[in-house]
């Protein structure tokens, strides 16, 4: 099985990895070029993921949102512009989102 990152760079993008939130909100802040974050909302049951996707929208508001959950979302809680995949998903559903989004 692929992880994300695997994804990132077969559609064709560089992949930048964090392994937690705070890494993930350091390193936007230190890159102006990242367009695009692709992000698994389920991080041990809690609701982390969720709020970093709303903390990215409100601080950076022209980056685009690819988000993964195995939890069902109400539509309104998905930060504007945001593409939602459930799990488990199709690898091609994913690589043509990214293409889309760094479009």
């Amino acid at each position: 099985m692929m992880n994300l990152v695997g994804y990132v760079e077969e559609a064709g993008c560089e992949a930048v990895e964090a392994t937690s939130v705070s890494e993930a909100i350091c390193i936007l802040e230190e890159r102006t070029d990242i367009r695009t974050v692709f992000t698994d909302l389920d991080m041990r049951g809690s609701t982390a993921g969720m709020k970093f996707a709303l903390a990215i929208r409100d601080r950076w508001p022209p980056i685009e949102l690819l988000m993964i959950s195995s939890q069902p979302w109400d539509k309104a809680q998905i930060p504007a512009r945001g593409i939602m995949l459930g799990k488990p998903f199709d690898r091609r559903m994913i690589i043509a989102a990214i293409q889309t989004l760094a479009a």
